[in-house]
């Protein structure tokens, strides 16, 4: 008992004094993005076998836990401008289209009135690094990584570039996407352009991290945000990393494989160098996370998710992520944690744990939740709902739409930019119709007024709207005449159609239905020629007028959001028909992979009416149950109208803040040819006003 008791008190000692050493030093913060990662495209989710990531894989099993309903955006730009402000992409003018047009040109960025995460961390003392694709802006100094909080900077600013000799395609002409910035030393990267065998980007931005790793001071809480080139299109690796996978008889998707094989080289050496810096991995917690799903038009794979980027369906946004880090307790490592999450909570769990605050970071307060206490105790997530989309259309979302000479040139991974979303046409569903009912007799009604000839009953008013039996078979509705469904006989006290079968009176109010004739409620019919009214037991027929349709949401294009089980979607969700289902990636001897379309009677494209999903049971979006759920749809409808009237419109949220606007600056060609780089062309912009 004494040696128990003891026990208790030295792992109680231990645990104040680890308390104790993180109070005094904040963890270390790793967050690692693999670009347009798809949900099958790791090894610990791969159904076709074709992605080789043995290192990831045996690191996710021992060491991490995966977030099981994790969301992001459905492509870059957003998702990261949410991982650096904390704020939802609608609340930052980040919600349209637009995706900041991967065309180095345009003169846009997050407004520089939001304090982004390494300079949220700065409160607290950290050193700031970012390696890899940038995609938030670069028009002036004040837009890029050193000057928003970031100390040490070498990546690209634009949507994507080649993993080899780092061009990018601009406006009219190619240029070199590479800085090397520390502090306001903004410069471009020339000694890794010229000899691609050198740089593959992953060799880049990983070997940069190890080197300075090796000279950090682990007494300062250092921040890395590594944001991979890989597995963006083109699909490019090195010929090991081909080789790897040469099975894969489809280049494209060999290539995607390959990248993928080279992210598990480098991003595992980079968690080795930090276990190597003596304790330093014992305080450090690691994030690895996807933009958007996996790219359809760049051998992504989402399957058996339905879509992918560029879409609100769940291969889109249902994000590859887990954590990891010695802040992880053992209970957790090798194991799933199922909480709803959204990138935007990276922010403020980042900001809870080194003990720095949220608050006056920006115009609007941030939108996301501390996570990590609900992941580190396996409980529940402290996030009630999750908001993918609020989109109005407001002309202040207008923007102007890549060039078409860029897009003549555009790589497979970015061209899908160049033409709007396009829904899938489905056949026209008829309009409902009118239908006849009892109510109190009233002589002055003229919907209650029928004419009864030539074995039809009609309205007085309209010869077109005559009794018919539905195709369901047992309802009669008003609709064109002179067919066999139009066809009944009033007499004997019944009203006789169709396969013999009768009218029958439902109660007051109600469609009248079509069935036996043995029924007591087929009886006690008679048509009263005098006053042209078709009678039941005192009860008149009277024609129900169709109902006005509700009125569309006013001003609202696209929401979607997720409570709970429950996923609605209110507008158009997908891009074009090929990306609206369910495909699966060529095989290994490239045939082409399967495509599973939605079917006709079994589809719902969320334009006209809502769409709802249960998420848990139906994972993969196959059953549309809005028709069969109307109050929960009606209640996630109300709360989408609610937030649309918090949406920020690009207009409003200054995110193109010179008079180009959304198009392109002909200066920044100007600047490229000049240095052969994209940097920042404009003079500093006054943020004071």
């Amino acid at each position: 008992h004494h040696q128990k008791m003891m026990s208790a008190v030295v792992a109680g000692v231990l645990v104040a004094g680890v308390a104790a050493a993180r109070a005094a030093q904040p963890p270390n913060i790793v967050m690692m993005v693999v670009d347009d990662l798809g949900w099958n495209d790791v090894g610990w989710r791969d159904e076709f076998k074709q992605i080789k990531t043995p290192k990831l894989d045996k690191f996710v099993a021992e060491e991490s836990a995966i977030l099981s309903n994790y969301y992001v955006y459905r492509f870059c730009s957003p998702s990261r401008s949410t991982f650096m402000t904390g704020r939802y992409p609608w609340h930052i003018g980040q919600q349209t289209r637009m995706n900041l047009n991967p065309t180095p040109g345009i003169a846009c960025g997050i407004n520089l009135k939001y304090d982004f995460m390494p300079k949220m961390l700065k409160q607290k003392g950290y050193e700031t690094w970012a390696l890899g694709k940038w995609h938030l802006g670069f028009l002036t100094n004040q837009y890029t990584p050193t000057y928003r909080g970031f100390d040490h900077y070498l990546g690209y600013y634009s949507g994507a570039e080649e993993h080899f000799t780092h061009e990018k395609a601009g406006i009219g002409m190619t240029a070199y996407d590479l800085s090397n910035n520390t502090g306001t030393s903004i410069n471009p990267c020339l000694w890794a352009v010229g000899n691609a065998s050198s740089f593959y980007s992953s060799y880049l931005y990983g070997n940069e991290t190890l080197r300075m790793l090796a000279k950090h001071d682990e007494t300062v809480p250092l921040f890395i945000y590594l944001a991979w080139n890989n597995v963006h299109s083109p699909c490019e690796a090195p010929d090991n990393y081909l080789a790897v996978n040469k099975e894969i008889q489809d280049k494209s998707r060999q290539g995607l494989a390959g990248m993928m094989s080279a992210i598990d080289d480098q991003l595992t050496a980079v968690v080795d160098g930090i276990k190597a810096k003596g304790s330093m991995w014992d305080n450090t917690l690691l994030v690895f996370t996807t933009d958007n799903g996996g790219n359809l038009g760049g051998s992504g794979c989402n399957y058996p998710l339905r879509g992918g980027k560029y879409t609100f369906w769940q291969g889109g946004v249902r994000g590859q992520a887990f954590v990891a880090g010695g802040l992880l307790p053992q209970s957790m490592r090798g194991s799933h944690w199922d909480g709803a999450a959204h990138a935007a909570d990276w922010y403020t769990t980042f900001a809870a744990l080194a003990g720095a605050t949220v608050d006056n970071t920006g115009p609007l307060p941030a939108d996301g939740v501390a996570l990590f206490n609900a992941i580190a105790t396996n409980g529940s997530s402290p996030r009630t709902e999750v908001v993918l989309q609020i989109m109005s259309n407001s002309s202040d979302n207008l923007f102007e739409p890549p060039s078409a000479e860029w897009c003549a040139t555009a790589g497979t991974g970015d061209v899908a930019l160049c033409t709007p979303p396009q829904t899938t046409v489905a056949a026209p569903v008829p309009p409902p119709r009118p239908y006849p009912a009892l109510v109190g007799c009233n002589p002055a009604d003229p919907l209650q007024k029928f004419v009864y000839s030539n074995s039809q009953l009609c309205m007085a008013s309209s010869t077109e709207l005559c009794f018919n039996v539905q195709k369901s078979e047992d309802h009669i509705i008003l609709f064109e005449g002179d067919h066999a469904n139009s066809q009944f006989q009033v007499s004997g006290g019944k009203v006789t159609g169709l396969q013999s079968k009768c009218v029958l009176a439902e109660l007051p109010g109600k469609q009248l239905l079509f069935g036996g004739c043995n029924d007591a409620e087929a009886t006690g019919w008679n048509y009263v020629a005098s006053n042209q009214s078709l009678q039941h037991n005192g009860l008149c027929v009277v024609a129900v007028p169709v109902p006005p349709p509700p009125p569309s949401p006013l001003g609202l294009e696209l929401g979607v959001l997720i409570q709970g089980q429950y996923k609605l979607i209110q507008g158009y969700p997908g891009w074009k028909p090929s990306w609206d289902g369910w495909i699966q990636p060529p095989t290994n001897d490239n045939l082409a992979g399967q495509v599973e379309l939605p079917v006709e009677g079994n589809s719902s494209f969320c334009q006209d009416s809502p769409c709802l999903f249960d998420i848990f049971a139906d994972p993969t979006e196959h059953n549309d149950i809005a028709a069969q759920n109307p109050a929960i749809v009606a209640k996630m409808s109300a709360r989408i109208m609610e937030l649309l009237q918090g949406e920020v419109t690009v207009q409003e949220s200054g995110l193109c803040p010179t008079p180009t606007g959304t198009g392109n600056d002909q200066k920044s060609a100007a600047s490229a040819r000049a240095i052969g780089f994209w940097e920042p062309w404009l003079p500093p912009i006054n943020t004071s006003g």
